[in-house]
């Protein structure tokens, strides 16, 4: 059985863009990505024309695929230690902003970690209940998450 795992977060400011939240702390971030990243082999990166920053990432790391759908900038590729190093260690913007618009992480075919609206909607997937409740405990460190939801998925 899969679990969406979904993390409301405390912010203040919000970017030069009016839609990227600057969280006080990004602790809580590291140590959810931190954690996926050791289960991951592929990346996906969708970024706004704006996001600079992100641009420069995604060209860095991956190869831009077709978008019709959207207006956003589309990255994917395999997972490196050099992108690892750049998410754990450079995933700010100047402004102090998640830079990727959406950072999705996947292991085969099944997205694990979503980081969307510049980290304002966070999501992992994982696999159990036992799972599910070692990041419920996990959160309870980190005061800036006010509310953790646990979707049960369907199949």
């Amino acid at each position: 059985m899969e679990y969406n795992i979904t993390f409301m977060v405390k912010y203040g400011k919000v970017a030069k863009n009016n839609i990227a939240p600057i969280f006080e702390s990004y602790e809580w971030w590291l140590g959810l990505v931190s954690k996926v990243l050791k289960n991951t082999d592929e990346f996906e990166m969708r970024l706004w024309k704006d996001d600079v920053e992100g641009i420069q990432s995604g060209q860095r790391f991956g190869k831009q695929v077709p978008n019709n759908n959207t207006m956003e900038i589309v990255f994917k590729g395999k997972l490196t230690p050099e992108l690892e190093q750049e998410i754990l260690t450079n995933y700010l913007t100047k402004e102090g902003h998640i830079k990727w618009f959406t950072l999705n992480l996947k292991k085969g075919s099944e997205y694990v970690f979503s980081s969307a609206n510049y980290g304002d909607e966070t999501l992992i997937t994982v696999d159990s209940i036992e799972q599910v409740n070692v990041i419920q405990m996990w959160a309870k460190g980190y005061p800036i998450i006010w509310r953790v939801d646990v979707f049960q998925c369907e199949g």
